[in-house]
């Protein structure tokens, strides 16, 4: 699943010893999702086995003591060391922690050391987090909801919005797009709710609610199962519960990222109720919005928005990551994240300009005349069916006469649209056109021939080419598989062949759907650029698998004919983006 815009989220937190990983967020309760866990990118020891993190500056703590109390609880630390809640917004995080600390557990301890060890990573992270902070707890208090999930962002993305992992997770909480799709974050051409700040954080709320009253109020299982999948926790805890009916999460059985990833915010829990204790100096944060939601009345220009408040368009983006083109979608409805202090004089400047005011980058609207067709309206102004349909977010190719259409990125008909993005790189698979290609990536034919000269009707597996415009793809609609499904119930419905659907999902023919598992229907499901590699696996049946050629994964991974590879060995399946 690809890494788009904002880059690798190891660059972000840029650490090789600690990442604070993200997870690959799952379906809830009403579809039980068991999407692979996105393998995390830190090295992580078994927890039975890891050594002791060692360091000049912080205490280490003492071995792990099974029957020992945990001295740091015991020890009450003060909240008067701390400013008062109603004036400092991390104070008020820190007197709403209702989860038990597990301050004597192994794992819990030497993430403790880690974080305190590598403060420079974390300090990154709180920093990232003061624009959205405060909405965030307002949400968080709001459902009464423990207040040490305002720290969970920290573990899922280090508090970046535009986060994005290899397996395709994205935004503040890393949602999977078909989690994402489940609970109402919407994604379209113009915009991805993962990446939205607020409507992101009522998602994964809703779904962390949902999964605490699935748990019966366990919230380490509920926490569990947001990283891992419902359906993978509930195999764990009843394969747990046959040897001992009392057998809570630590006695489950769960993927190492899972097994490691409640004990992260534990840990952070633990260092923030005592900082002095870990050498860590705790920042204070002013109880107030630092940004506040505008709505916008018509269709905006980013750039025209920033102009009216004062402020680079970098820095508008930076809060608004959503907003996937050069404006928000067509009519009324979007909203943007701005400085707080901004906010009413920019309201008032919406209010007083006209809709022509608020876009001023070439536009056009068609009206569908008798005869027309999608084809040959996007063929008219040098674009794709697709991304017509997207920009109109018209589900088929069904248009009537009199429908206006936005035409995005527009001129005159017959002009080519213009390109103001950097290019990327597209390594061709088994089966793929460059009519596809093209569809898939919203651009015309005509322009990808001209990005890519000398190249042929007939490509290559293996070959590369630029596509321009760096337009990322759409992400393929998808299907949730049920109990009973099969791949041809699944053709049926959706007018593809079996084929297609193995191809697009990269499918081995002996493959076994699983209740749960996300399908592809309608295009290529996303290629990772990273594959880890797994016990039996070799260079050959990864190619394979992928639909490349074994010379184009060593040239990827700069292995020579006789490297070989081992289990837990990460291998790019895609060149870095020129981007």
């Amino acid at each position: 699943m690809p890494l788009k815009a904002g880059g690798a989220l190891a660059a972000l937190i840029a650490s090789t010893t600690l990442v604070f990983t993200g997870c690959a967020t799952q379906t809830p309760n009403r579809a039980p999702v068991q999407e692979t866990v996105r393998p995390s990118s830190a090295t992580v020891t078994p927890a039975d086995t890891a050594p002791a993190v060692e360091t000049d500056d912080v205490e280490i703590e003492d071995d792990f003591d099974e029957d020992a109390e945990d001295d740091l609880e015991l020890a009450g630390a003060s909240a008067a060391d701390w400013p008062d809640p109603q004036t400092d917004l991390w104070s008020q995080i820190r007197n709403g922690f209702e989860l038990d600390g597990y301050g004597k557990r192994y794992r819990v301890r030497r993430w403790t050391q880690q974080f305190a060890t590598h403060q420079r990573n974390l300090q990154a992270s709180l920093d990232r987090a003061q624009p959205f902070l405060w909405h965030i707890v307002q949400r968080i208090d709001e459902r009464g909801l423990p207040t040490e999930l305002a720290l969970l962002p920290i573990v899922e993305s280090g508090y970046d919005p535009s986060a994005r992992s290899y397996m395709g997770a994205s935004g503040l909480w890393q949602f999977m797009p078909g989690t994402a799709d489940h609970m109402g974050l919407s994604r379209d051409w113009w915009y991805d709710g993962r990446n939205d700040v607020i409507a992101s954080t009522d998602a994964a709320l809703s779904y962390l609610d949902d999964l605490h009253r699935r748990y019966g109020g366990d919230w380490l299982l509920a926490l569990a199962a947001y990283n891992a999948g419902p359906g993978r926790v509930d195999a764990a805890l009843a394969r747990a519960q046959r040897e001992d009916p009392d057998a809570t999460y630590w006695d489950l059985e769960l993927p190492l990222e899972t097994t490691e990833y409640v004990p992260k915010l534990l840990a952070l829990r633990r260092i923030m109720f005592a900082p002095e204790r870990f050498g860590f100096e705790w920042p204070t944060l002013d109880n107030t919005p630092r940004t506040r939601a505008v709505e916008l009345p018509a269709q905006t220009e980013v750039a025209v928005a920033a102009r009216m408040l004062n402020m680079s368009e970098q820095d508008l983006r930076r809060l608004n990551p959503a907003l996937q083109r050069w404006a928000s979608a067509p009519g009324s409805g979007a909203t943007l994240l701005v400085p707080a202090g901004k906010a009413d004089a920019f309201k008032k400047a919406l209010a007083e300009a006209s809709p022509g005011m608020l876009v001023q980058r070439s536009t056009h609207t068609y009206t569908v005349r008798r005869g027309d067709v999608l084809g040959s309206i996007a063929a008219r102004y040098n674009m794709s069916v697709a991304a017509l349909r997207q920009a109109n977010r018209l589900r088929g190719d069904r248009i009537r006469v009199g429908q206006k259409l936005t035409v995005p990125r527009a001129g005159d008909a017959g002009d080519p649209a213009p390109v103001a993005e950097p290019a990327e790189t597209y390594v061709v698979q088994t089966g793929d056109s460059l009519w596809e290609i093209a569809q898939r990536y919203n651009v015309d034919v005509a322009a990808m021939r001209s990005s890519n000269p000398g190249v042929s009707a007939s490509l290559s597996p293996g070959q590369k080419l630029t596509i321009p415009g760096s337009a990322s793809p759409p992400a393929p609609s998808t299907h949730i598989v049920k109990n009973g499904d099969s791949l041809w119930d699944i053709a049926n419905a959706n007018d593809v062949t079996v084929a297609d659907l193995r191809r697009w999902n990269r499918l081995e023919p002996n493959t076994r759907l699983q209740p749960g598992q996300s399908i592809a229907v309608d295009g290529p499901a996303p290629l990772p650029d990273f594959y880890e590699v797994e016990t039996g696996d070799s260079l050959w049946s990864i190619a394979a698998r992928f639909s490349m050629q074994v010379t184009t994964l060593r040239s990827l991974n700069d292995m020579s004919s006789g490297s070989t590879i081992r289990p837990g060995q990460r291998l790019r399946l895609q060149p870095v983006s020129s981007s």
